[in-house]
């Protein structure tokens, strides 16, 4: 029977404290001084964007400052995604060989993003897997994905809408498109976003609570990967290393500093 896997729920948080707490589940694994951890993140309001992007490029930067939307960056690659209240964060930091984790890249990821769409069955929502890294309904995105590792460890991070604010997020991140000679980009940027993206909500009728969800999800990853979870906190050397981190991830820099 493989090692239990610790549960880490830190609630609602803004984003440099996320951001940095990836790095430090991450590190802690290839260090040896953690267990392997499924993480259930909340966030306010915010811009995430991958690794490489440059925030002029990807977010109508005034929007969000007028309206208190954070832009932090995250240490994986990707694109830019908007989150908030309406949508669940999770994240696997662990060891590459651990059991029940294929060593075959795309096969891992099948085999995690079934464990969301095992969660979603049991709200009665039929998903498909569409790789590389999303989840669809109909063709309609309701989860991404996407991770990166260091030395033998990696941290495998996804997203799942449960009431998911389009009309915000087109407006906090500049969407690709082709102008319109009417000028109502917007209205179409908020279309192809609509038609893009679901959520549960949408799907439900109804927004089902954030602790049910995170309760289905531990469910579908214990049942996927053959493990059992114990509930359990950062420890104080984890707490010491997220204070260390935590000014390099509020900061300009790191924001900005891949365009400078």
């Amino acid at each position: 029977m493989p090692s239990p896997w610790r549960l880490l729920d830190t609630g609602p948080q803004n984003a440099p404290y996320n951001m940095a707490l990836e790095k430090v589940l991450l590190e802690s694994s290839i260090v040896g001084k953690a267990p392997n951890t499924l993480h259930f993140l909340e966030f306010f309001p915010c811009v995430l964007l991958g690794y490489s992007q440059s925030v002029d490029h990807e977010v109508h930067e005034e929007y969000c400052k007028k309206n208190g939307i954070e832009i932090n960056r995250r240490i994986s690659g990707g694109g830019a995604i908007y989150m908030d209240k309406g949508t669940l964060g999770w994240e696997i930091a662990a060891k590459k060989n651990s059991p029940g984790i294929p060593g075959n890249l795309n096969d891992m990821y099948y085999k995690l993003c079934g464990a969301v769409i095992a969660a979603l069955s049991k709200f009665g929502i039929t998903a498909v897997y569409k790789p590389l890294n999303d989840i669809e309904i109909n063709s309609r995105k309701i989860s991404g994905s996407g991770g990166t590792e260091l030395d033998d460890s990696f941290i495998f991070h996804g997203t799942l809408l449960v009431d998911f604010d389009t009309e915000t997020m087109v407006k906090a991140l500049k969407v690709p498109m082709k102008k319109r000679k009417d000028g109502h980009i917007m209205d179409s940027a908020q279309q192809n976003a609509d038609r893009r993206t679901i959520s549960m909500k949408e799907l439900l009728g109804h927004a089902p609570a954030m602790g049910k969800v995170r309760k289905f999800l531990a469910e579908a990853f214990a049942e996927t990967l053959g493990i059992k979870f114990f509930e359990g906190g950062l420890d104080a050397e984890e707490l010491k290393n997220l204070d260390e981190e935590l000014p390099r991830f509020g900061s300009d820099e790191w924001v900005y500093g891949r365009e400078r």
